[in-house]
């Protein structure tokens, strides 16, 4: 298969950067390679320099980055970068940088009192990242931004539940710049640490040419099959995506090439530009990186990382099989087959001549669940894919003729080229993340200066009357808008604050405790709960109106936005489902399984239930199962759906029997015709 690289003016395009003429090009590439090369330097030798420094200069490399790479206005680009641009840049990396600067003395000012400077840095530091989140991450969360901070100043007025202790601004500057609890918190903290690095391993793995490799690997084991390009599509997606902070740059990177040919064998563009977003999106929630969002939940909820990442895997799974079906279903419908076999590569070939790329992914994993750090795992994973990116070109020069060969000096430069794209790629793509979390920062700050977390928690437990089943679906909508265009990691820093309490006191009341008790007494059930509102804030990238990611491939694939959108959550309908699976059967998370024979039957009764589950509301919102599905059908289809799905044994039974029936009667229908 013939795929020579990205494009990376369509990926631009996707993430609205300016396209820059050579002289301010060559200013972005190196402030974004050092950028890099700084969180290298830093991971290779922990403790080198303090955590909160650290976050400064994180935070100075990206919001000054923001402002040279994103345009004030979207689609303005002159190639040029304004003199106010430039301007915001240098004010921005400062105000970020008075950290450093001004470290001792912020430290001894803490404990007497901030003077008039440290609250101007305050207000200017918060209004450029609310600046640089309009920009480089989207215009909803700075307005979402916005009113938390407003919410902190005037929320004394509000009556009932809302109310909390009136704060001047100083003392709402002072907790949302000064303190480890705004801007420069938790959020910020993980995404300057092991987030960032991640993301650099990923544009390392991408520039050594793996991406090619994961996709005709992908191509070569399903691009025969019935809608094999669609079925590629997902597993290159899946590949790629786990290592990806953003459903819409791992959108817009395999779909770059996986669109068109699904399009090619027959796929109509509504429904190709759907699939890979669905796929992308799925890539965020498989183990072993998440979008790295596995290692922050793994210090929110207090569990080593290998437990999350194999509670994560089976829902995940499951996922990607609902995907799968919704896939082959419309293949099946409309009666597209799969690429020519003399067009696809050999998938011995594939891995004869590219299996060195899965060794980053063996290193990360191994360490991982040998329990290194992620940041030491990070590290060796890239080293590993630099070691490639030198070894492969030598190996490749020397197996040509010797009147062929590059000189020893062209190589090395093609080399330390390469060497040094990578390095700028990473740090691009590290500056929506870490603008995100900042502006996380801000409202989980708020959250924990007013108390709202809890206070939501509480009040949806009331109105919940003691059900769950409220509780969750509030929760869920939460979610979804709370995650609506924001990266992964900082999505679930803003979902698991703010949505994750609600299921969690409901718990513990129903226990009969309080949350605090309960977190010690049953860390195990926390991870449920952040689970549910990790996969929802996800799902805003495929819910419409703002489906971020089926809206890339809309674009890519030349269809209806909203359409697309609405096939997109068609056909990540898995997304949608199985987090309500795992709050009422929580074995599927692998928690507390002691794998004793009816444990395990247990567990295979209801990955086997929910499988059935997906395949029939599948059958229902795509119209085919045996064959094409009456109006009529497709009703009756959802009935035994939601019963597979229902925690109760009766439930599953007679979703089963009607199930069965639905397929018992398309079948002899189908043999008769």
């Amino acid at each position: 298969m013939d795929i020579d690289g990205l494009d990376p003016r369509l990926k631009r395009k996707f993430m609205h950067e300016r396209e820059l003429s050579k002289p301010y090009a060559i200013l972005v590439f190196i402030i974004s390679a050092l950028f890099s090369t700084f969180h290298i330097i830093n991971g290779s030798y922990t403790g080198l320099l303090q955590m909160d420094i650290v976050k400064s200069i994180h935070l100075a490399f990206a919001i000054g980055l923001t402002f040279l790479l994103f345009p004030a206005r979207r689609g303005e680009n002159s190639g040029k970068i304004p003199v106010y641009d430039l301007i915001l840049a240098i004010i921005g990396a400062y105000v970020a940088l008075y950290i450093t600067i001004n470290y001792s003395d912020l430290i001894h000012r803490a404990a007497i009192g901030y003077n008039t400077m440290d609250y101007v840095i305050s207000a200017m530091g918060i209004i450029l990242v609310l600046e640089a989140t309009r920009r480089a991450v989207n215009p909803a969360m700075a307005v979402i931004v916005i009113v938390f901070i407003l919410y902190a100043k005037y929320g004394a007025n509000l009556p009932g539940v809302l109310s909390h202790p009136p704060y001047t601004w100083k003392e709402v500057l002072e907790h949302l710049y000064l303190t480890k609890e705004g801007v420069f918190g938790t959020p910020l903290a993980v995404s300057a640490t092991f987030v960032v690095l991640f993301i650099i391993f990923g544009a390392f793995l991408e520039k050594s040419g793996a991406g090619k490799f994961f996709i005709d690997l992908a191509y070569s084991i399903t691009g025969g099959m019935v809608g094999g390009p669609a079925k590629a599509a997902v597993m290159a997606s899946a590949l790629m995506g786990t290592v990806s902070g953003s459903s819409v740059a791992n959108t817009v990177t395999t779909g770059t090439f996986t669109i068109p040919l699904m399009k090619r064998v027959g796929y109509k563009p509504e429904f190709a530009g759907a699939v890979e977003p669905a796929a992308s999106t799925g890539g965020q929630i498989l183990p072993p990186v998440m979008g790295a969002a596995a290692f922050i939940m793994a210090e929110f909820v207090g569990m080593p990382y290998v437990t999350i990442a194999y509670a994560a895997l089976i829902p995940a799974l499951l996922y990607f099989f609902g995907v799968f079906t919704a896939v082959d279903l419309e293949a099946r419908k409309e009666n597209l087959r799969g690429l020519p076999r003399e067009e696809l590569p050999r998938t011995l070939d594939v891995l004869k001549g590219g299996w060195y790329y899965l060794v980053p992914l063996f290193v990360l994993v191994h360490m991982l669940v040998h329990g290194f750090t992620p940041i030491l795992a990070a590290i060796y994973a890239i080293l590993s894919v630099v070691a490639i990116m030198i070894i492969k070109p030598i190996y490749e020069n020397l197996k040509r003729p010797k009147g062929e060969r590059l000189p020893a000096g062209v190589l090395a430069k093609n080399i330390l080229s390469n060497f040094i794209e990578a390095l700028n790629s990473g740090g691009r793509g590290a500056v929506a993340v870490a603008i995100a979390c900042a502006s996380a920062g801000i409202i989980v700050g708020v959250v924990t200066l007013t108390g709202l977390g809890f206070k939501i928690a509480a009040e949806a437990v009331t109105i919940s009357n003691g059900q769950l089943l409220p509780i969750l679906l509030l929760t869920m909508f939460v979610s979804l808008m709370l995650g609506m265009g924001v990266p992964t990691t900082a999505n679930y820093i803003i979902t698991s604050t703010i949505a994750a309490p609600a299921i969690i006191t409901f718990m513990a009341a129903n226990a009969g405790m309080n949350v605090r008790d309960f977190l010690a007494a049953y860390p195990e059930l926390v991870l449920p709960a952040h689970m549910f509102v990790f996969y929802f804030g996800v799902a805003a990238d495929l819910t419409p109106p703002v489906a971020l990611a089926a809206y890339a491939g809309s674009a890519i694939a030349g269809s209806d936005p909203w359409k697309t959108g609405i096939n997109a959550a068609k056909i990540g309908i898995g997304k949608y489902l199985v987090p309500y699976v795992f709050i009422y059967s929580p074995i599927i998370l692998l928690l507390n399984l002691s794998f004793s024979l009816p444990d395990i039957i247990n567990l295979l009764w209801i990955v086997l239930c929910v499988m059935l589950g997906i395949v029939a509301i599948n059958g229902a919102t795509i119209g085919y199962l045996l064959r094409p599905c009456s109006k009529a059908t497709r009703m009756f289809l959802l009935i035994p759906g939601i019963l597979l799905l229902a925690p109760s044994l009766y439930s599953k039974i007679a979703g089963l029997i009607l199930f069965g029936v639905i397929v018992l009667n398309q079948w002899i229908s189908f043999n008769i015709r």
